[in-house]
């Protein structure tokens, strides 16, 4: 998508002739403007609008996910045993995995960040969100990502768990402020003056007294309603700026109010899980730009085998500083392509997707953590490739989940004008009167229904004789619109207030005149 073919390989490497290949190929959606090869079949994956529309059709409640392919938990030994861990939890690696890059994430030493050559360095600060149905293993995941990754030594008790002084692992998310509170703590401070023995003099204040900190919110629903509200309007502001590692929180008159947490001074993960019709209300927010700092990933895997799986033993998140600047380095030609990528974006030769406005610097956050968690501060092609594998398939999933709510709603949208038009057909049917027909099946069904005093519509209509059932509709309607019956959540019909007039004042029953031992419900 650049204005003009780019590879940062001489023509004389080995990689230049299959990178100058890439360049010809349609890149798959999602891949932001990335130009290497994505890994074979990928491109085969069905788009989202037709996946999405197949799943409505067939009555589906939610739209099917992709997983990660089988290629990426082959490639490291670390990705298998990830794999393991998950199905011995009968979960989704996906999942597990995203738990385990969030809560990595949070861990590594604030200190340690990367140098892209794209501009500062930056924060690893990594946000997942997890999608299944309720109850299909998002919480679960969660839990075995916690099991599997210890906390490095310099965050832990003498046991070996996590020491809450230094790393508050897997704590709720509240309010914007709350983010930045689970960082604070009183301490004391010299006020610049002596007591009468000569000694300084000290005072208790609020200040910074942890770097580290992982967040879970099991359920997303609480936090995007909270993110609609006033009071909550600072969350989404508050999880934007965290994920880029800027100043958080805010320095109050009142000493006990202060929660301010300088620009680079903090490591955060962060998990939600939801379920795929709640996702929507998140996706929604792409113009502040909150889905976009997220990663996609489904809870459901098809490929949990039958069979169970051995537990495999925990690991400890493998980080010691390096001596001087703890800086995540990146390949030179890497570099190169970057660079040059983010030149085209800001003289505007470049337009990408709003929600892929984010994607050079949440691949660079995940090959960055790809290298650590193999003991590495240099990342390779190979992190960066396998880096884009997961944001390739958080795209896919994304981008199902956005196409499957806006057909959806579509469809309701289209129902509801459709019940609308019903309306108005059964009050111009009312006001010039109707057909023999049609007024003999909607007095039938108002008689049925002051005999049932509740039925589904569906199985009214199979009551009615096969010769009458042309004219069920425009009988109901006609019923409706007399008020004889209700319909109740377009499913059920219950008696209405008004009742067949039969002349006189006659109207206690709704069993029309002459009809009274055969209509049209007898067969």
């Amino acid at each position: 998508m650049t204005a003009e073919p780019f590879n940062p390989f001489p023509p004389d490497d080995p990689h230049y002739a299959a990178f100058a290949a890439a360049e010809a190929v349609e890149p798959m959606a999602g891949s932001g403007y990335d130009h290497e090869l994505w890994p074979e079949g990928w491109e085969e994956y069905e788009p989202a609008a037709e996946v999405a529309q197949q799943a409505l059709n067939s009555g589906a409640s939610t739209v099917p996910l992709v997983n990660l392919p089988d290629a990426f938990w082959s490639s490291r030994p670390l990705f298998k045993h990830i794999r393991e861990a998950a199905w011995a939890s009968v979960t989704s690696p996906d999942a597990v995995l995203g738990g385990l890059l969030a809560r990595a994430s949070g861990m590594v030493d604030h200190r340690i960040k990367f140098d892209s050559g794209r501009g500062p360095t930056g924060s690893l600060n990594t946000f997942v969100n997890l999608i299944a149905p309720s109850g299909q293993g998002k919480s679960e995941a969660m839990r075995t990502a916690m099991r599997l990754l210890q906390p490095p030594r310099y965050l832990s008790r003498l046991d070996g768990t996590a020491d809450p002084e230094l790393y508050r692992d897997g704590i709720g998310l509240g309010t914007g402020e709350g983010m930045a509170e689970a960082y604070m703590g009183w301490v004391q401070r010299e006020t610049g003056e002596l007591d009468r023995k000569g000694e300084p003099k000290m005072e208790k204040v609020r200040a910074q007294v942890r770097h580290n900190a992982f967040f879970y919110v099991d359920e997303g629903q609480a936090l995007t309603k909270m993110m609609k509200e006033r009071q909550g309007a600072t969350v989404g502001m508050a999880i934007r700026t965290a994920w880029t590692g800027g100043s958080l929180g805010q320095a109050n008159a009142r000493e006990e109010n202060t929660r301010f947490l300088p620009d680079g001074s903090y490591s955060m993960g962060l998990l939600i899980g939801y379920q795929p019709s709640v996702a929507q209300d998140l996706l929604a927010d792409g113009g502040p730009g909150t889905p976009q700092r997220f990663l996609w990933l489904s809870a459901i895997d098809p490929n949990i085998p039958d069979e169970p799986v051995p537990l495999p033993d925990p690991f400890r998140m493998p980080l010691e500083l390096p001596p001087g600047d703890p800086i995540v380095s990146f390949p030179a030609d890497l570099r190169a392509q970057l660079r040059r990528e983010q030149i085209a974006r800001q003289r505007g030769e470049v337009v990408v997707d709003e929600l892929d406005s984010h994607v050079p610097l949440m691949r660079c956050k995940l090959a960055a953590l790809l290298a650590l968690l193999d003991e590495r501060f240099e990342v390779t092609w190979e992190d960066w490739d396998l880096g884009g594998l997961i944001w390739v398939t958080s795209c896919a999933v994304r981008d199902r989940l956005i196409e499957f709510g806006r057909r959806e709603a579509e469809q309701t949208r289209l129902a509801h004008i459709e019940r609308r038009r019903q309306e108005a057909v059964a009050v111009r049917l009312a006001e010039r009167g109707v057909d023999t027909a049609t007024e003999r099946v909607a007095a039938w069904i108002c008689d049925k229904v002051r005999d049932k005093e509740r039925i589904a519509k569906g199985k009214l209509r199979r009551l009615l004789a096969a010769r009458d059932r042309d004219w069920f509709e425009p009988g109901l309607s006609h019923a409706e619109a007399l008020r004889w019956v209700r319909i109740d959540d377009d499913r059920y019909l219950t008696p209405g207030p008004a009742r067949v007039d039969r002349g006189g004042g006659q109207v206690d029953t709704c069993t029309p005149p002459g009809a009274e031992n055969e209509g049209p419900g007898d067969e």
